[in-house]
């Protein structure tokens, strides 16, 4: 049996699993790979981590902007 990682679970999954993570360390796993950053800074990524940390951290928000900063062309 091949040894099972991050990369070979269902995105849905691993969306999952990111979506819980709190912001100072979602923002590190940006670097992890190419692949996880593009799931990170999809759009449908964006609205669960949303979902679930908006009403906790308003940080998220903020963390947010800043990861997506580069994709809406704004300034600092």
């Amino acid at each position: 049996m091949e040894n099972p990682n991050f990369d070979t679970l269902p995105e849905h999954l691993q969306m999952e699993i990111l979506s819980r993570l709190p912001p100072q360390y979602l923002g590190k796993c940006l670097f992890v790979s190419k692949q996880w950053a593009s799931l990170i800074q999809s759009q449908e990524f964006r609205d669960l981590y949303l979902s679930r940390w908006m009403a906790d951290d308003l940080d998220v928000v903020l963390l947010l902007l800043d990861l997506l900063r580069p994709k809406l062309n704004l300034q600092t």
